[in-house]
């Protein structure tokens, strides 16, 4: 039985000496065998969907020369509103993406689809629709004598170069929001002339319309802005005579022509209030008074309604 031990313990003594290294020292080597985890799979999250964005119009009903508000309320990327033909941006408020949208004083009557195209954070495109009515409206006729020694006004070619200045001025709106609700009559006196009334010139035929809002008033007369905004233009022109231009964010521009003096500068922030000029008898006028125009997403629109709230805003 110790023969047996003697010879198992001196086969092993061998077998480890045929492994040992070079100073003769047993080497065993273990090869550890490390279990790799399967990972957990954890569930990609389900994206919540964005609700869809609700339009808003101030009003669905509305006359030649008259202005409407569309709004475009919730989570929304960009857009653009498409009227009468006429496409403009929406640009960034406080609570929602907007746009003003004037009518013409030549825009047909009737009714007519307002387009809203938007798209979402995600990529995602939509389209809203309302159904606007647009009424007609009557112009009167004014027939008025100018002086000869100012007759050479009358010159079709005139305005042509402060027409060019002015649609320039007006296709290029500051994309930030200046205007609050509640907007001014920017000098005291009576009207004297309407929006859109027609008007014949010693003796010719009607032409055209009468794209602001005439206010009589003695020479002097202080004339402020009508809401808040940037001072966009400030010039000497032949027919509009001294006039201020300012811009009020989103597509609403107001000028203030035939001045006596002014002001203000180009490039100045003005609120609504602010002192920009005085009444005057400068360029095509017959007397002292203040010609105030609005313009919205380049069509000119009644002054007026923004001032008495009958446009819905």
């Amino acid at each position: 039985m110790r023969l047996v031990v003697v010879a198992v313990l001196l086969a092993f003594a061998i077998s480890v000496a045929g492994c040992s290294g070079e100073n003769g020292a047993a080497r065993v080597q273990f090869q550890p065998t490390v279990a790799t985890p399967t990972p957990a799979l954890t569930p990609s999250p389900t994206p919540t969907p964005i609700p869809p964005p609700e339009l808003l119009v101030s009003t669905t009903s509305l006359p030649q020369a008259g202005a409407m508000l569309v709004s475009l309320v919730g989570t929304v990327k960009s857009g653009t509103v498409t009227f009468l033909d006429r496409t403009q941006p929406l640009y960034q408020g406080s609570e929602s993406i907007y746009a003003f949208v004037g009518v013409a004083p030549d825009d047909p009557p009737g009714t007519h689809r307002l387009r809203v195209d938007f798209e979402l954070p995600n990529g995602t495109r939509g389209v809203l629709t309302e159904t606007i009515q647009v009424f007609e409206r009557e112009w009167t006729l004014d027939e008025i004598e100018i002086p000869e020694d100012r007759s050479d006004l009358l010159d079709p070619g005139r305005g042509e170069e402060e027409e060019t200045i002015l649609s320039r001025v007006y296709s290029t709106p500051s994309p930030e929001k200046r205007w609050q609700p509640g907007w001014l009559i920017p000098t005291e006196g009576a009207i004297t002339t309407q929006f859109g009334e027609q008007r014949s010139y010693n003796g010719g035929p009607p032409s055209g319309h009468h794209l602001g809002v005439d206010i009589g008033a003695e020479e002097g007369t202080p004339v402020v802005a009508t809401n808040h905004g940037r001072v966009v233009l400030v010039r000497q022109f032949a027919l509009h005579g001294n006039i201020v231009v300012v811009d009020h964010g989103g597509g609403v521009f107001s000028s203030y022509s035939h001045l006596g003096a002014f002001a203000v500068a180009e490039g100045q922030e003005v609120a609504a209030g602010d002192l920009i000029g005085y009444v005057g008898n400068t360029g095509l006028s017959t007397g002292a008074h203040l010609h105030w125009e609005i313009w919205v997403g380049g069509v000119p629109v009644d002054a007026m309604r923004f001032a008495d709230g009958s446009n819905g805003f």
